[in-house]
This record gives C-alpha cells, structure tokens and sequence, in this order.
C-alpha cells in the first residue's frame, strides 16, 4: 500500500508539471507577433466596384437609423432643473452649515443630518448624470465612427478613381460624402449641448465635494475635540452664572420654535409613509385580534395575542422608522414615531418578562430614550443639557446597582450581575466627566451607551418574533410537511436556521447600527460598506470581511444542505425503496463528502483563488502525501475501499482481534466500533483491509450456535440425543428450518462427546439462546437420569514384588524414627 501511495504522489506531481508546461505553451502562443499594420488596415481596402453601390446604400440607411437614436435624447431641459434643484439645496445645507459654525458643541447630530443630506444630493446628481453621461458616450463613439467612415470613403475614392473618370462612381462617393456630412452635423451639435449640461453638472459635483469635504472635516472636528474639549466643572461659579446670564433664558424661550412642528411640504412629498405606517399597524392589529387563539398556543407569539394593539404600532414604527433612516424626515415626524414605537416595544416587553427587575429596566430606558429624543428637539441650552445628563446617569448608576445586588443568587444571575455592573460603571465614568467639565465625553458616552442598549434590546424582540415565525412555518402551518424527515429533525432545521439568520442580522444589520450610533460611520449605508470593506491584504489578494462572511455563508450553506441531502437519502428515498442500512449510508455519507467538496471548492473561488491554479497546490500535496503522510491517506483509501466495496456495515457484528463488536460508524480515516463491554475502540481503516475479519453478519443475520456436551460412559446414547433435540426443540429462537441437529463426536477419555448444532434468526440472540439452551440441557439432563461426565483418574494396582514391598516398609520405618 505505501508503494501503491508513492506511486500516486509521483504520478500527480508529473500530472501538475504538464499541465503548467501546457498552460505556459498556450499563453506564449496566444501572446505571439502582434497583428501586421498591413493587418490592422486591411478594412480599408479598396472594395470591388460592384460592391460600391451596395455600401452606400447601407450608409445612407445607418444615418436613417443614427436619426432615430439620436430623438432620444434624454430631455436637457429636465436635467438642468434637477441640477438648479439640487444648487438649491446645497445653497441651503451651506446655510445650515455656517449656523453650526458657533455652536460646534451641540452639532455633531446635525452634522451627521447635513452629510447625510449631501450624500442624497450626491447620489441624485449620479441619477441625473448617469442618462446624459451614457449618451455622450453613444455620442462619442458614434462620432469617431462617422469620422472613421470618411477616412475609409476617402481612401476608397482616390483608390478607385485614380486610373479614369467614372461619372456614376463620382456621384457615388459624392452621396457617400453628403450622408457622411449629414450624420456628423447631426452628432456634433447634439454633443456640444450635451457636453455643456454636463459642464453645469460637473460644477455641480465639485460644489458637492467641496461641501462634503467641509461636512467631513467639521465632523473629524467635533471628534477630536469630544475628548479634549472642557466645560466648567458643574461646581464651579462659572457654571452656576451661565444660569443667571441673559442669554440663558432667551435660548430656553427660543428653543422650541426652532423647530418646525409641522413640516407641510415634507408630508405632500411622503404623506404615503405615514400611510404605510397606518396600513401595517391596522393590518397587524387585525390579524392578531382574528388569531389571538392560535397565537396564544405559540409559546413565543403569546405576547402578541395580549398586546395586539403594541404589536401593530411596534412593527409600523420600525418600518416607518427605516424609511426615516433614508428619507430624513423632519424631527417632529421622527420624534413621534419614535415615541409611538418605544412606548410598544415597553408595553410588549414588559407582558414577556416575568422578572420584576428587567420591566424595570426596560421602562427606565425608554423613559431616557423618549427624554433625550425631546431634548435633541429642543435643542436646550448647554447648562440644562449637562444637569439632564447628570441626573440621567446617576439615577442609572443607583438602579442598576439595586438590580444587581436583588439579583445576586437568582438562577442564571451571573452574566445578568456583571452586565449591571459595568453598566454601573459606565454610568459612574458618565457622572465624574460631566461634574469635572468634560461635557462632551460624559454627552457621547450617556447618548451613545443609552442608543445602544435600545436598538440592542429591539433586535432581541425582533429576532425573538422571527424565531417564533420559523417555529410556526416548519411546525405547525400549512406549508408543514408530515415526512419523518421534518418530524424528527423539525427542531433542528429551526435551530440551524435561526441560528444563521442571527449570523446575519447581528453582523450586517445590528453591528453597523451599532458602528452608526458610536459615531464611527455618519449612516447605515457607510456603516456596512466599511464593515464589509474591512480586511487586509493576502499577497495580492484583498481579503475582507464581506468576503469572509461570503466564504463562511457558502461553507455554512454546504454543510445544511449536505446534512439535509443525508438525512433525506437515509429517512426517505432510500428507505422506501427498503435499501438495507449499510447502503443507504454508504450512499448518504458519499453525497454529504462531496457537497462539502463543491462548497469548498466554491469558497476557493470567493476568495479569489483560481481553480486551476490549485493544481500547484495538488502537486504539493502529492510530494507530501508520498513522504509524510502515507498512513492518513491508506486510511483515506481504505474508507472510500470500505464504503464502495462493503465489507463491513453499520451494523454489522464483526471479531476483529478476538474481540466481538458491533459496527457503529464508519468515518473515512477510522471506523467506530462498540464492543459487548459497550467500550468504544477505534480502528483505522487499513487495518480493516489488510487484516483478517470475521464479519458474522455480512451476507446474513442467521447464525450456527454449537454446544458441546460430554456425558458419562455407560448413558442411553438415544435418550442423550432425543434430550437434546427435545431442548433445542423447545426453546422458540431456534428456528425450525435448518433443524437443530445432534451429533455423537466421539469416545472421549472421561465422556461420551455429542454436539448440539442449532440456528438462529438474529446474531443479536446467539449469546442468550446459547445460555438458555445450556440451563435447559442441564435440567432435562437432572430430570433424565444422565450424568454429565467430568476428567475422572482411577489407579489399579496388580501386582508387587517381594523387594518392592519390603523397600517400602523399611523406608516408612526410618521415616518413623
């Protein structure tokens, strides 16, 4: 077998270095002289007069046709109001910009707000640009077409026309020439007015740049500055006369009406949000109110159907609260959603958790996410946000440590414990910033913290809803499938299924959320760009994180569907063509390999690897498998031997080293075996080949049990044999046809040997039907009279002389003395 694995590591490396040699020769020939100029300017040959004629014809009906696509140009006069729009509204953003410019303190929200609004604007001018640039590009190469159409044609007359006058040829190249005219007249105006819109855009664009640029920068500074920027410390007579100045209290009168109440243009443009807000919650409300019983037996809906009127406001606020993220919807509208989805999410929470500390917890978040969305509207004067932030956090830090101390020595309190903990700290960290006067770090770190732990606790009720829905879909709805493989292992595709889903949510959903609120990203769109983005650099390959959730997705998906394929194979195709068991999971265990080899393979060439290249990699593999690792590939081959040729089974009762065993599975390096002392041995496969093997179940499950049986001389011989056949006879695990047979062995030394031979059905039963026949031999034996002989000695003395008798008493007489 080594020989036979060395040979193979030899034969694949030959293999490897003639397909490289191969590929090299391909690519020098494919890259061999370039094409002769003599080559390149072939097309303008002169063509055959008889053809002249015909190839102005279809030049004329090219310019027929250029007329018609040139109709379509996108409408100018549409595109340079889009662009006076959108120089409108950077006229407006660069407004907001310089009101910011003195009060950078409180403007880190809405610098976000304004980069957000530039990144809109961006992304319109690339949709208003996109029309115009493509058909500048058709206009371009139809130009240079037209242009390459008159060289051609001119070539072609001094060709034709240089050794006579031919009248006809002459008005020919004559029309040639007009066409030619005409389609460039046609083209050139169209592009230069084209080429002016896209002027006015392309100004258009760097004032977008320039504003993004300005937004980018002011951002990086209010940054910087959260951590180096101070306040008066909240002790000090500088903080407390900041109350008695004038423009304290102007600012608190003021606050408010900086605010539109009412946007009435933004709810003309998306009223129809508002409306899908409605829609989904009326709908939801409906549908549960109609289901409250079906929902009430759903161990995880069972909230729902108690709170149906929460659950509709929950969903439509999440939904609505989506479209905002996009929109950018006025304050007002935002705050009131967001009040309306934060007050549902209590009410839901607060019917499913049984613990009277975490309702707690969970309304004392949404009290200070309500009242920091409020102050963020309002807009309050610096003072009075410091003093909110300070009585917000310590009230935090006092309920959190009573929290943690109630739930010392509750079940499952220890993770509960030190999340309370470090939220006491963080809250302690909060407390000490602000009164020190680092207003800025305490504001970051309490908003930040807070908007977390919400859109934390929301995606656990969301994915908390989703896994009941999974649950349903695969137990009990319509669409469940009664199939044993559904029965059996519906839990476990829930599980399997969900626990991807939450891979996914968590990474490319929550996690950028999180990124966005700790204000590493300005929205969610960058936030996943730059998390998917995210990687390093392998050789000239880029690896990112997109591209590794890609690559694990693949691997994750292979490895379902192949355990789905396996299970489908064992509990349902092959079953029910009653396929034995060592088949079908010779076959299933086959498929499973090889879908994990595709996926594998398909991951491969995610991360950018070339499939042919793997043969250098291949190539490797056999010098190291023909030098280090012979016995891992026997036993690779041995298995794929075991699993085509059958052997051995699952199932299957084999003795292998004098010990019995009890095939359990059969893996492509090792074979599990269980023995009668349920102790599990493992066996290389190799060994399975190349040793000897009894397997007493291969071709059938029925076996030849023998029991010998010795009696004494002088027994009835036919009552001895008619006794045993009696007790195989009547024990019903012995099978009637073969009959059980009796036979007379031999004359032993002490016995009379005879040999019962029975068979039976299972060899699961040999053991107990050897010992049930054994105590009733034994009875039937007690009852008959017969005597079972055992070794016996006897000693006769004949005859002894005289010297011999008279030896052995002188000797007992010196032994006496």
């Amino acid at each position: 077998m080594r020989v036979a694995v060395k040979n193979i590591g030899w034969i694949v490396v030959l293999i490897t270095l003639a397909l490289l040699s191969r590929q090299a020769l391909a690519q020098k020939q494919s890259q061999g002289n370039p094409p002769s100029e003599a080559e390149q300017d072939s097309s303008f040959a002169a063509p055959d007069l008889a053809d002249v004629v015909p190839l102005e014809a279809q030049l004329f009906s090219r310019l027929m046709i250029l007329q018609k696509k040139i109709e379509e140009e996108p409408d100018l006069t549409t595109i340079e109001k889009n662009y006076d729009t959108i120089e409108s509204n950077l006229t407006d953003l660069a407004v907001q910009l310089e009101r910011l410019e003195g009060s950078r303190g409180h403007s880190y929200s809405k610098l976000v707000e304004l980069k957000d609004a530039v990144r809109r604007n961006d992304k319109r001018l690339e949709e208003i640009s996109n029309p115009l640039n493509q058909f500048i590009r058709q206009l371009g190469g139809w130009r240079n077409e037209w242009l390459t159409e008159r060289k051609r044609w001119n070539e072609w007359q001094a060709s034709l026309l240089k050794d006579g006058e031919l009248n006809q040829l002459k008005l020919v190249f004559q029309d040639a020439n007009d066409t030619i005219d005409k389609a460039l007249n046609l083209i050139l105006p169209k592009l230069e007015m084209m080429l002016e819109v896209q002027k006015k855009g392309g100004k258009v664009q760097a004032r977008i740049d320039a504003q993004a640029a300005e937004v980018d920068s002011l951002i990086l500074e209010v940054r910087r500055r959260a951590f180096v920027r101070e306040s008066p410390p909240m002790f000090s007579p500088q903080y407390f006369s900041q109350f008695r100045s004038s423009g304290f209290w102007y600012a608190v009168a003021e606050a408010p009406g900086e605010n539109a109440w009412l946007d009435v243009r933004y709810l003309g443009r998306n009223g129809w949000i508002l409306l899908l807000h409605g829609f989904l919650s009326c709908f939801v409300i409906i549908v549960a109110y109609r289901n409250r019983q079906l929902l009430s037996e759903s161990k995880r809906w069972r909230f729902l159907a108690a709170r149906p009127i929460s659950a509709g406001l929950f969903l439509g606020a999440m939904v609505a609260m989506l479209i905002f993220e996009y929109e950018k919807a006025p304050a007002m509208f935002r705050l009131a959603n967001a009040v309306v989805g934060w007050v549902s999410f209590a009410r839901l929470s607060g019917h499913l958790l049984e613990a009277a500390w975490k309702r707690q917890f969970v309304y004392g978040l949404v009290t200070i996410l309500i009242l920091n969305r409020i102050m963020d509207l309002l807009r309050f004067p610096l003072p009075l946000s410091r003093l909110y932030t300070v009585l917000a956090a310590m009230g935090g830090l006092v309920f959190c440590l009573c929290w943690a101390r109630k739930n010392i020595g509750q079940e499952s309190s220890n993770l509960y414990t030190r999340l309370l903990r470090l939220g006491s700290l963080s809250f302690a960290v909060i407390v000490i910033a602000e009164l020190w006067g680092k207003e800025a770090f305490a504001s970051y770190l309490f908003t930040s913290l807070i908007r977390s732990l919400g859109i934390v606790l929301v995606f656990v009720l969301f994915m908390y809803i989703v896994r009941g829905g999974l649950e349903w879909l695969f137990q009990t709805s319509p669409l469940h499938l009664s199939t044993r493989l559904y029965v059996d292992n519906s839990q476990l595709i829930v599980r399997r299924m969900a626990r991807g889903l939450d891979v996914i949510m968590w990474g490319l959903v929550l996690l950028p959320a999180i990124l966005k609120i700790w204000g590493v990203y300005g929205n969610l769109e960058e936030a996943t760009k730059g998390l998917l983005t995210f990687g390093f650099n392998l050789g000239s390959r880029r690896i990112s994180v997109g591209l590794l959730i890609a690559v694990a997705a693949v691997l994750y998906g292979s490895f379902a569907a192949s355990w789905f394929l396996e299970r489908l194979l064992m509990d349902e195709v092959l079953l029910r063509r009653r396929v034995e068991k060592g088949v079908r999971l010779s076959i299933a265990r086959l498929a499973h390999y090889g879908i994990i080899f595709v996926g594998f393979l398909f991951a491969i060439s995610i991360l950018g690897f070339d499939l042919t290249q793997l043969t250098i990699m291949l190539g490797a593999l056999g010098v190291g498998i023909g030098f280090g690792l012979q016995g891992i590939v026997n036993n690779f081959i041995s298995g794929l031997i075991i699993l085509f040729e059958r052997p051995v089974r699952v199932g299957d009762y084999i003795e292998f080293s004098g010990n019995w065993a009890e095939i359990r599975k059969i893996g492509l390096r090792a074979t599990t075996v269980l023995t009668f002392d349920q102790a599990d041995v493992i066996i290389p496969n190799a060994d399975l080949i190349t040793n000897q093997v009894i397997n007493w179940t291969l071709s059938s499950r029925l076996v030849r049990i023998h029991i010998p049986v010795g009696v004494a001389y002088g027994s009835d011989v036919p009552l001895v044999m008619e006794t045993l056949m009696k007790c195989a006879s009547a024990n019903p695990k012995v099978t009637k046809i073969p009959k059980p047979q009796v036979l007379f062995q031999s004359f032993g030394e002490s016995s009379l040997d005879f040999e019962l031979r029975v068979w039976v059905l299972d060899a699961d039963e040999m053991l107990s039907v050897k010992s049930e026949l054994h105590q009733e031999i034994d009875r039937c034996f007690r009852e008959s009279g017969i005597e079972i002989a055992f070794p016996q000695r006897d000693l006769h003395v004949r005859s002894l002389t005289d010297s011999v008798i008279s030896g052995s008493t002188q000797a007992s007489s010196d032994t006496s003395r």
